[in-house]
């Protein structure tokens, strides 16, 4: 076949990345094919098709250049460990680079060598790719988000869908999500669009060569008469410009995101994890337990600042590092960058790498209003606009000036809870609220205590430290509270532990206590029939009781107001990070439909 037959061979799905040049004009024919030969290193043997900045002028009259690169290569199959004649599999990638003056797009597939090409240019801005194909008759028929909270035990991403999700979910709490994905219908057309990622597919039969030039302008033409509007879209987070605030950013704390990575495990992408060694002239590569690696950094790691370096707190890797580059901010590291993710495709890269691509991490900063996330810069005027109502689930209680333990001393012949601990207060203020009480401290608990009633059912997560303002024990008991929320409506399979478990007296310290499990109520059986029942109540109340000693409200609230107008005081960063938690906790429990209260010194 002549060139211009393979060209018309082509069919494509109108379905391509847009971006935005910097400096408008046309690439040069160097500039392509250095991306061509970068995007074909693993070729085999001469391309199948190779067009360099061909001119043509569109329906509109339009003048673009295209480019578009197929090429051959050879993949080792993922079933067996080393290729064997005859047993490889043959695959064909393409790269189709289309060239406006002030745009550009590209489709591709099979192609991922190329991220220095693109670092050149700007993806389309979030504000732009939820606008262009809204309408006033549009329906949001598909949903995928990113939790910008910071608590590690927050769900991390949410999926929707419906014929129209406008019409049945409500747009409070969507400004703590970031939007992902897509999918908008507009009578008979339907797009779907990767916000983050910039990429554009109209659903539907692929076409030909032509088309998908003409469907790439009038694509880049909507781009060009973009006009700001608020839809429904428009109830998620929104970045800003991460340029104009770069010089005033000074982080705080990070939480390194592993759900993509572990997700990567479970569809087994992932063949091996090694350390890349130089001994001599000898390069050693050791396999090592990635996922060993990584629970090291699950929860949020606080970030020290240092001779214009900051650096990231945690016990294995001490050269781990943030460094604010002029469009993003990175993680950097010697030693991770000898750590090696080798995937069934036979790509290999090291991890901090496949971090830095992914965005897997969410940063804080010494301005609260400010959270990184996705490769953006979001403002949350939230956090200190709603101080007043982030301090309503706070209740004071002055007997936590007094607890001196959080369980206190036990002997064999204790009955309860010593009063001046954090368990006993719980106990004494709290159980008479309840038809059924219970202590489920120690095993797999859900809660230190269970209260159970006809209208509610309440887990109480008590902690007694003798710290002041700790972030580090304040996530600590949130995390605990988050992880617990979905067995304030437990299946099932659970209740044969917890039976086993609540008829027993409570042991602590090798010391075997007469405290019943079971502090209201007659039995665990009659205790657990009691909440299988309830829990089905359409209209019972779910509650989280959070009861610390080492946080003051009045304090709290003297050091937010402080931090609202912008002075500077002893324990900033840490009351920055508590005030997340806070956030944190409070829309998870939202989105768990789940009443929160902290109880605290006066």
């Amino acid at each position: 076949m002549t060139r211009s037959q393979l060209l018309d061979n082509i069919i494509l799905h109108e379905n391509a990345y847009f971006y935005i040049k910097e400096i408008p004009g046309f690439l040069s024919k160097r500039k392509i094919k250095e991306t061509f030969s970068e995007a074909s290193t693993d070729k085999q043997g001469r391309p199948l098709l190779e067009i360099v900045k061909e001119q043509k002028i569109l329906n509109n009259d339009v003048e673009i250049f295209y480019s578009i690169l197929v090429f051959k290569y050879i993949k080792k199959p993922s079933f067996i460990e080393e290729l064997i004649t005859n047993w490889e599999e043959i695959k064909l990638a393409y790269i189709c680079i289309i060239d406006f003056e002030e745009y550009l797009v590209i489709a591709r597939r099979n192609i991922s060598k190329i991220s220095d090409f693109l670092s050149d240019f700007e993806p389309l801005d979030y504000s732009v790719m939820t606008s262009i194909f809204s309408q006033d008759n549009t329906s949001f028929e598909k949903l995928s988000m990113d939790n910008m909270n910071i608590s590690d035990r927050a769900i991390r991403q949410k999926s929707l869908e419906s014929p129209n999700l406008q019409e049945n979910v409500s747009s409070f709490g969507l400004q703590g999500y970031i939007l992902n994905t897509v999918r908008v219908s507009n009578d008979d057309e339907k797009v779907a669009l990767s916000v983050n990622s910039s990429r554009i597919n109209q659903l539907g039969p692929k076409n030909s060569f032509d088309s998908f030039l003409n469907w790439s302008s009038n694509t880049v033409e909507k781009i060009k008469n973009y006009t700001p509007k608020t839809t429904f879209l428009s109830s998620f987070a929104t970045s800003i410009e991460y340029k104009k605030h770069k010089d005033e950013l000074v982080p705080t704390s990070i939480l390194i995101v592993l759900s993509k990575i572990y997700k990567e495990f479970e569809e087994n992408k992932i063949r091996r994890c090694f350390f890349r060694i130089k001994r001599g002239e000898d390069i050693i590569e050791r396999e090592i337990n990635l996922i060993r690696v990584l629970k090291q950094f699950e929860y949020l790691l606080e970030i020290e600042q240092g001779d214009h370096i900051y650096r990231i707190k945690n016990k294995i890797i001490k050269d781990l590092s943030l460094f604010l580059n002029d469009k993003s901010i990175t993680l950097r590291s010697k030693k991770l960058s000898k750590l090696y993710i080798e995937y069934e495709t036979d790509l290999c890269y090291p991890i901090l790498a496949v971090i830095n691509w992914t965005r897997s991490y969410i940063i804080t900063f010494d301005n609260p209003e400010f959270i990184y996330c996705n490769r953006k810069l979001f403002k949350d005027n939230r956090l200190l606009g709603n101080l007043d109502a982030i301090l309503k689930i706070f209740k004071e209680s002055p007997e936590l000036e007094n607890v001196t333990s959080e369980k206190g001393d036990f002997r064999e012949d204790s009955t309860t809870f010593e009063s001046e601990s954090v368990f006993g207060f719980v106990e004494n203020k709290f159980k008479v609220n309840y038809d059924y009480f219970i202590c489920d401290d120690l095993s797999k608990e859900w809660a230190d205590h269970i209260g159970l009633n006809e209208e509610s059912i309440a887990f109480y997560h008590s902690k007694h430290k003798n710290s002041n303002f700790s972030a580090s024990d304040f996530q600590d008991i949130i995390g605990q509270a988050l992880k617990n929320l979905g067995n304030l409506s437990p299946s099932d399979d659970q209740w044969d532990i917890k039976e086993n478990l609540w008829n027993n007296l409570y042991k602590n310290d090798s010391v075997e206590t007469q405290i019943n499990r079971i502090r209201t109520g007659q039995s665990s059986h009659e205790t657990i029939s009691y909440f299988k029942k309830i829990k089905g109540y359409p209209n019972i109340k779910k509650q989280v009781h959070i009861v610390i000693n080492f946080i003051s409200k009045s304090a709290l609230e003297n050091r937010l107001q402080k931090l609202k107008n912008g002075e500077s005081f002893r324990e900033r960063n840490e009351v920055i990070q508590i005030l997340w938690f806070i956030s944190s906790l409070i829309s998870s429990c939202f989105e768990a439909n789940t009443e929160v209260y902290i109880h605290c010194k006066p």
